[in-house]
């Protein structure tokens, strides 16, 4: 019976390609049953049960075909109404396609792509509405960018940033292609780690030349590691390094020994390590009521 074991794995085949194509499983409690009725199938197959076998193989294509046409019902319904919604805007990443990362977006919405040639917008549905800069809020945001990072270079976009619908968000993707794409070559692979160094508060006075001669030495071997490194503001008087680093994602674990090296080498010194974070203080967007805005720090 070589015709109904080819049947059955041809019926396998296209429930397989129809959920990869039309994400079928995620709108259909249909594929959990015709998964059943597959393994059904073959087991009837197999003790010779070829009338109920073949039975089950009609009803299964009845069924992915009915599952298919649903999923595209609510996927063309799910594409109306994201055209007509506000876009909450996290990111850029060099990719061409359309992706899902899941529920995990600020309103707990659906985090996805919207592609322009070889760049996507990294968004979420939105109201048009000013996000407060609440711990919630940062978290989901930074939330994202982190999940969004594990497999993709980013640009980071200003926290909060909401665009009115997605026709105008393409209309800014393609303004911005070229500055964006240079901006992700910049950081290709890349992430941002945070190093402060504090003077130990049982210290009263560090004589100027001591001073500067551990800022140089810290920025030096910490710059080591890094392709890049900004230096942020010193807004206390025990603050003696205060910089931002850009490493590549297979240099993190040698820039985190270089800090440990760096806190034995100087006990007087408290190091704060941070991140990996966004590349926010060497490319970032921003966009305004003058258009959109591109930083990028060389």
């Amino acid at each position: 019976m070589t015709e109904e074991r080819e049947a059955i794995c041809s019926v396998r085949t296209v429930v397989e390609e129809t959920e990869d194509k039309t994400k079928v499983s995620l709108y259909t409690p249909e594929i959990t049953k015709i998964n059943e009725m597959l393994t059904d199938a073959e087991k009837s197959f197999d003790s010779a049960d070829y009338e109920k076998a073949a039975v089950l193989l009609s009803e299964i294509r009845e069924l992915v075909e009915k599952a298919r046409v649903e999923t595209l019902r609510k996927a063309e319904e799910k594409r109306k109404r994201r055209i007509k919604e506000a876009k909450y805007f996290y990111c850029a990443i060099p990719f061409s396609k359309e992706k899902s990362f899941g529920n995990m977006g600020v309103n707990n919405r659906e985090v996805y792509t919207i592609p322009y040639r070889d760049v996507s917008a990294v968004v979420s549905d939105s109201p048009m509405i000013d996000y407060e800069l609440t711990e919630e809020n940062t978290r989901r945001h930074e939330a994202v960018l982190r999940q969004v990072m594990e497999e993709h270079t980013v640009v980071p976009v200003e926290f909060g940033t909401t665009i009115k619908n997605e026709r105008i968000l393409r209309r800014l993707l393609k303004r911005a292609y070229e500055p964006t794409r240079d901006c992700l070559r910049l950081v290709d692979n890349m992430v941002e780690l945070g190093v402060k160094a504090i003077l130990d508060e049982d210290i009263v006075f560090v004589d100027p030349k001591k001073r500067k001669e551990y800022i140089s030495d810290a920025l030096g071997s910490l710059s080591t590691r890094a392709k890049q490194a900004v230096m942020g503001d010193l807004f206390s008087d025990r603050l003696l390094l205060n910089a931002s680093f850009l490493v590549n994602k297979e240099d993190t674990n040698a820039f985190s020994n270089e800090v440990t090296s760096l806190q034995e080498k100087y006990p007087m010194l408290k190091l704060l390590y941070s991140g990996p974070w966004a590349p926010y203080n060497f490319v970032y967007i921003k966009i305004g009521t003058e258009g959109i805005e591109i930083t990028k720090n060389r």
